[in-house]
């Protein structure tokens, strides 16, 4: 049977609303698409399997990076190249599969290990919102393999003047942690605005096995938020985020050796963004949102490899700007319709210096590119239908996209420089040999998209839900254009890599009742020309005209790749003052024509908690985090160990002190300090243990 009929019979996502929700005093409800606020207009047009942590949840516990705050929630798992540089898989999917947004924008950057996720202020943050599968056709290529948006809290207009504020501040053990972060707003009827700050410090990490070292970092960010409210239904938001990290240890990385020493001596992200919104324009025509943004994100890596006399100083600048219109349209009662375009440019820089001492009082400095100036443009218009078939038992979703995607790059020289240093006095290099590493090249693709979806729910309780989707991801620049020459093998890109393409699917079914909530998902994905970074000899030709051939990772598109998994969430409100979540994961991915495992899929895994919530009062959890023992590896990768960690924390509800009110949280995370490795998280230091035993305490005051 083919791939794509097996995807069709096996299909679709969870997150649509059932006919009836459940009584409002009761804890456990389904989520309802409507909280998807990452789609900006879209969410009432497909139903996708998705996952949303609150402004709570965060609160609660301590996370470094916004990815840690996802490692509980079922089907997501988070690989590291040091404490502060982490990212994400969703089903087996890395990040590059993935579209990064931060209030709706996309974030795109270097590659999945330069720490996008971290440059996001977590005190800011109202919510994460991950829709799990192909969105493709919601939000074009980056998001073949689903979205994660982070969502930044937005003030509400009041009555009359308000003045609101919070300060808060934490400790961690584990790694002398400080953060410090304050919020103020101000509102009225007709206007709003919000201003946001953080600063934290930490050093190096303890684990069971010792000290981490060159694991330390320090970040501090601000944002400032406004909106006007014109008429009741015309209304401006604008958005200003700055995020700043330096002396950033990465005690390992994906592309250099184990035993170097990196960090990031820099990294800074800033966002502005505009959306001006009217509502109710007439009888049919519901909504009109017009957007613009734009999102940069530079850093500087310092890397010592084995050799003490090299130093290299690789950096670069990305900055990707859009703007995005969509229409919300209602036919009838029963139809209704999302029509948008939307458009965005990427622009980047990449460089690397660098410096070899030759004595005590020269060295040489060469300059080079990792990758050539590129800009990638693309241009999409999408449209999305919804049909109530029978209202509250039967709905029917579908959606089509079409995208115009241009790649355009400058020719790529190595080196581009070189001069020596002698005695304080500079001497440059004549007639350097060059060798061309990309010749100059514009590239042009047309893309499609498409989704449907059914919704059924039996009865009050009991719901099922199955989608298809087609996708598809264009190859990013750095795949195209990297050649990174460090000690080893050489990475290589190829420009002339195919985009990816897939079918995806996902058959949902939810029971829910009073007291207890059951969500099971098996999911079939197919997806052919999968890039991926494959040993292989990398033939050129040098400086002297020679022609030389070595061994190199080099970025390939592997035909055809087979993906399948299964998810089940369990929750059950067993009394009034206490709950139980449990969930569980497998993912499992092949190369059908290597007849291979594919690299970096997480091993199957879960999250199971036991909470106690006393009127708002205190409220405490006991919790595991654990993971199987991962084999299913490809021939590059290193099995890894299961293991099992337990963490507790407790919080006190809003205490009242005069007009002001204070929240306490504590908790201790890896109770038993066990000795575990992520597996995902293997391209790390010699010393590859994750975190040790953690305690750490909260506050946060607010008026």
């Amino acid at each position: 049977m083919k791939p794509f009929i097996l995807s069709l019979l096996l299909g679709s996502s969870v997150i649509a609303h059932a006919a009836n929700p459940v009584s409002p005093s009761d804890t456990i409800r389904i989520k309802e698409i409507k909280e998807i606020t990452v789609l900006g207009g879209l969410s009432k047009t497909l139903a996708l399997p998705m996952v949303v942590v609150k402004s709570d949840a965060l609160q609660s516990a301590s996370f470094f990076t916004p990815a840690d705050a996802l490692q509980q929630e079922t089907g997501i798992s988070i690989a590291r190249d040091g404490i502060w540089a982490a990212s994400v898989n969703v089903r087996g999917l890395s990040e590059q599969r993935l579209l990064i947004m931060v209030d709706g924008d996309r974030i795109q950057t270097a590659s999945d290990h330069a720490a996008a996720l971290s440059t996001i202020d977590m005190n800011s943050l109202e919510k994460i919102e991950v829709i799990k599968g192909a969105s493709s056709v919601l939000f074009g290529t980056g998001a073949m393999g689903g979205v994660v948006n982070f969502v930044t809290e937005r003030p509400t207009y009041s009555s009359n003047f308000q003045t609101k504020g919070k300060v808060g501040s934490e400790f961690n053990s584990v790694n002398s942690l400080w953060a410090n972060s304050a919020r103020v707003q101000f509102t009225t009827n007709k206007w709003y605005i919000a201003l946001n700050g953080s600063y934290r410090t930490a050093q190096n990490i303890h684990t069971p096995g010792g000290i981490l070292p060159n694991s330390q970092f320090n970040d501090a960010s601000w944002g400032l938020k406004g909106g006007i409210l014109y008429t009741p239904n015309q209304e401006l938001q604008v958005n200003y985020q700055h995020t700043g990290a330096w002396d950033v240890g990465l005690p390992g990385g994906r592309s250099f050796p184990a035993t170097a020493t990196a960090r990031y001596l820099g990294v800074e992200r800033n966002q502005l963004s505009a959306e001006y919104i009217i509502s109710n324009i007439n009888r049919n025509l519901r909504e009109l949102r017009i957007k613009a943004y734009t999102q940069n994100i530079s850093r500087d890596v310092e890397l010592k490899p084995a050799d003490p006399t090299v130093t290299l100083f690789p950096g670069s600048v990305n900055v990707t700007s859009g703007a995005k219109v969509t229409t919300d349209w209602k036919i009838t009662d029963y139809h209704s319709f999302v029509l948008g375009a939307e458009g965005w440019v990427r622009d980047a820089e990449t460089y690397r210096l660098t410096f070899k001492n030759n004595a005590d009082t020269m060295f040489t400095v060469t300059g080079d590119q990792p990758t050539p100036d590129t800009k990638m443009f693309d241009l999409g218009t999408f449209v999305q239908y919804t049909w109530k078939i029978i209202p509250r038992k039967l709905t029917f979703n579908t959606g089509l996209r079409f995208d115009f995607i241009q790649t355009a790059n400058d020719t790529a020289f190595s080196p581009l420089f070189r001069y020596t240093v002698k005695n304080k006095i500079r001497t440059n290099v004549n007639n350097l040999a060059r060798r061309i590493l990309f010749e100059p090249e514009v590239n042009n693709e047309f893309s499609y998209a498409a989704h449907f979806d059914m919704v059924y729910n039996f009865n009050k309780l009991q719901l099922v839900t199955l989608s298809v989707s087609n996708s598809y991801r264009a190859a990013s620049i750095e795949e195209r254009f990297k050649f990174i020459e460090l000690a080893g093998p050489k990475h290589v890109g190829d420009p002339n890599l195919k985009p990816e393409r897939g079918t995806f699917s996902n058959l949902n079914y939810t029971v829910t009742n009073n007291k207890f909530r059951l969500k099971t998902d098996v999911y079939v994905n197919y997806l052919e020309d999968l890039i991926v970074e494959k040993s292989g000899i990398y033939t050129y030709t040098n400086a002297s005209g020679t022609s030389v051939s070595e061994q190199a990772f080099i970025n390939t598109n592997v035909s055809k790749a087979f993906f399948i998994g299964a998810e089940i969430e369990a929750n059950w409100k067993i009394t009034k003052q206490f709950s139980f979540l449990a969930n569980a994961s497998y993912t499992r991915a092949r190369d059908l024509d290597a007849d291979a495992f594919l690299s970096q899929i997480p091993p199957m895994h879960g999250f199971v908690s036991l909470n106690y919530q006393s009127k708002k009062q205190i409220g405490a959890s006991f919790s595991t985090l654990w993971a199987a023992r991962q084999a299913e590896i490809a021939a590059t990768e290193t099995a890894t160990d299961g293991h099992i960690i337990f963490n507790l924390n407790v919080h006190s509800g809003d205490m009242q002190l005069n007009r002001s009110k204070i929240q306490l949280f504590a908790g201790v995370d890896n109770i038993l300090n066990t000795a575990y490795l992520d597996h995902l998280s293997t391209t790390r230091g010699i010393l590859k243990l994750e975190p040790g035993r953690n305690i750490y305490v909260k506050a946060k005051w607010g008026w």
